[in-house]
């Protein structure tokens, strides 16, 4: 399985900080830019227009999940 196929969280039920990659979008640990893990470029459709969400999870997060 690869990262980009993970399930994630629906992006309205997160804070500010899961939304733009400051925290894990799984335990909402805060995230530095080397411990960050990049899960890919998510489509997202919001106020009807299609965007690119870019959510980032924690190391323990992930060794989780994969």
């Amino acid at each position: 399985m690869t990262t980009t196929a993970l399930p994630l969280p629906d992006p309205v039920t997160l804070s500010d900080a899961q939304q733009r990659g400051a925290n894990c979008v799984w335990c909402a640990a805060p995230l530095t830019n080397t411990a960050a893990h990049d899960l890919g470029p998510r489509p997202l459709t919001v106020f009807g227009s299609s965007v690119r969400w870019f959510p980032r999870c924690c190391p323990t997060c992930r060794r989780e999940r994969v």
